[in-house]
Parts: structure tokens; sequence; C-alpha cells
């Protein structure tokens, strides 16, 4: 029988996902406005999730116990949430603004999921066109080619058999196989390392996919984040600081905000100290909008509008990227494919000489 906290841990890694938590956030916000209590808002949620036999019971019911000794909605909920949704959370608790703190968490988990949705999305065909090629590189120089090979010699092919021939035994080879091997892990250690690759190499690679990609994800991300915690009026230098010693935030931007922090420290406001930092976070041209904006009256405000553009743009901006990427796989994928045809003409027509 496992214990009481491991199930607690399978539910929240298993069931209480994006959308879960977002519908769970918004019954709560619905029912607190109609003028049901905490308490019993949560009593009632986990009664209709235990005759579903769901997961989320253990979550509920934890939930329920720490408000009936005493706990916040915050605490409730506190280890088993995202520290963004947590401190959300805690302001509405501090201001007694809760369904308020609840919607923003709603529209904060709907922003997140809505870029790395087109994310997949533009990323998903790429993947595809790479998979196509390395395919049919590997078919040509393992099946096609020998097949060839036993009705001719290829020592006496010329023109594009020829250069088919030479581009599928270095394929096949050794070297070629340890090349094709080398390319794949250095992708794997590439994507691997997103998140822990830091330094003053690492502002030079973030210019070029795919850090470019991760760093435009996770810079409208936290953009956003920041955005919705200052509206619900958390403070700016709190946000940094549990950002920055929470153990769901990445080496690389815990290195790009204690360079913020330390701006902040010595009176610059947010859009001088990201200007000042020296990461170009979350985006040059960004920054230089932030730094004018940062100085006017209502820049919390304005700044959670800037961050739904950015965020919007930023989506846009992606799929370019992942388009051109698109193209320039299509463009191999049908070189390629013109030089099989091209070679099968060409041994062909070889063929029909040795005939005549």
């Amino acid at each position: 029988m496992w214990s009481p906290s491991l199930n607690l841990k399978l539910a929240v890694l298993l069931s209480f996902r994006h959308n879960t938590r977002r519908n769970l956030y918004e019954k709560i916000s619905a029912m607190v406005r109609n003028g049901l209590g905490l308490e019993s808002t949560l009593l009632l949620i986990q009664k209709r999730a235990a005759k579903r036999n769901s997961w989320n019971t253990i979550i509920l019911r934890e939930a329920h116990s720490r408000m009936l000794t005493g706990g916040t909605l915050a605490t409730a909920f506190e280890g088993n949430i995202p520290d963004e949704e947590y401190m959300l959370i805690k302001s509405g608790v501090d201001s007694g603004e809760i369904p308020h703190s609840l919607e923003l968490c709603s529209k904060l988990i709907k922003q997140k999921q809505k870029i790395k949705t087109a994310v997949q999305e533009a990323i998903s065909y790429p993947a595809l066109m790479l998979s196509l090629l390395t395919l049919l590189l590997l078919v040509v120089s393992r099946f096609v080619v020998p097949q060839l090979g036993l009705i001719s010699d290829p020592s006496t092919w010329n023109g594009e058999a020829a250069l088919l021939y030479q581009v599928s035994r270095f394929i096949d080879s050794p070297a070629g196989i340890i090349i094709l091997g080398a390319m794949f892990c250095s992708m794997i250690a590439v994507f691997a390392t997103l998140p822990t690759f830091t330094g003053r190499v690492r502002i030079i690679c973030d210019r070029f996919p795919p850090w470019s990609i991760y760093r435009l994800i996770h810079g409208a991300i936290w953009l956003f984040t920041l955005a919705t915690l200052l509206r619900a009026s958390v403070q700016l230098n709190t946000i940094l600081e549990d950002t920055m010693t929470s153990s769901q935030s990445s080496a690389w931007l815990k290195e790009r905000l204690k360079a913020v922090h330390a701006q902040l420290a010595i009176g610059k406001n947010l859009g001088q100290a990201l200007a000042d930092s020296g990461y170009q976070f979350p985006d040059k041209d960004l920054i230089e909008d932030l730094y004018v904006y940062a100085s006017l009256p209502g820049f919390h405000e304005r700044l959670y509008s800037i961050a739904e553009e950015w965020m919007a743009a930023g989506i846009e901006r992606i799929k370019q990227i992942c388009k051109l990427i698109n193209l320039i796989l299509m463009l191999n994928i049908g070189m390629f494919t013109g030089l099989i045809i091209l070679s099968i003409n060409s041994f062909q027509q070889q063929l029909g000489n040795i005939a005549g």
C-alpha cells in the first residue's frame, strides 16, 4: 500500500494538469462569487470528484483538510500547484479578492497553454520532415542502391548514378554512421540542455534556433506571468525572488532574473533593469518599449496588455521560424528525391547503351 504522501504526489503528477486546475479555479471562483464558503466549495467539489473515482479526490481531500486546520486557500494547494499560481491565490487571500485571483490564474494557464500548443504544432511538422529525410537516406543507401548494384557494377556508373552511389556509400560507411549518429546525439544534447546551458556563449546562441525559440517561449511566458502577478498587486521584488529560488525555474531563467534583480536593487525601474542586465531578455525590441513605458503612470496595467500582445507576436515569430525550417527541409528532400530520379534515368540509359 502506497503512503498518503506518495499517493498525493502521483495524483498531482498524473491528474492535476493545466486544464484540470483551470476548471477547478473557475468553479471555485463562481461558487464563492455566488456566496458559498470556501470550505463548503472544496468539500462539494471533492465529493463530485469522488463519485467519478478521480485522482483529484486525493488532492481536494488534502486541500480541504488543510483548510479545516486553519489554512488559507493558498496553503491548501501549496506544493501541489505551480509557484506563480500559488502567489496569485495568496495575493487574493491577502487582499480579500479570491475570485479575482482565481480568474487571473485561469487566464495565466490559458495563455501559457496557448503558446505551448502553438509551439508543439509548429515544431511537429519540421520533426516529421527531418524524420522523412533521414528515412529516405537510409532506404536508398541500404536497399535501392544495393539492388541496382546487383544489375550492374557500380564502378561503371557515371553522372547522377555515380553521385548517388557515392552518397549511399558514405551514408552506409562507418564514417557516415558516426557523423549521422553524432548529429543525432548533438540534437538531443542541444534540446536536453536548453534549460541548463548558461553563460556568455548562451547569449550568442539565443539569437539562433532552437535557442531563440526557447527564449521566445519562456520569455513570453515569464513576461505574462510577471504582468499577471503585478496586476494582482504582488510586489516586483517578491516575484523575482520567489522565481529565482523556485525549484520549478530553469537555470537559464534564474541567471537572467538574478541580473535583472541586481539592477533593480540599485534603484532602476524594470525597463532599465532589463536593458542593463546584459542578456537581451526577454527580447531586445521589447526591452526598448518597456524602457519607455516603465517611467509612465499605470505601467503595471499597461504591462499586462504589452505581455498579451507580445505573446501573440511571439507565437507568430515561432511559426515563421518553423516555416523557414520546413522550407529548408523540404528543399533537401526535393533535391535528394530529384537526385534519385535522375540517377535511375541515368542508370537506365547506361544499361540501354550496354545492351545496344
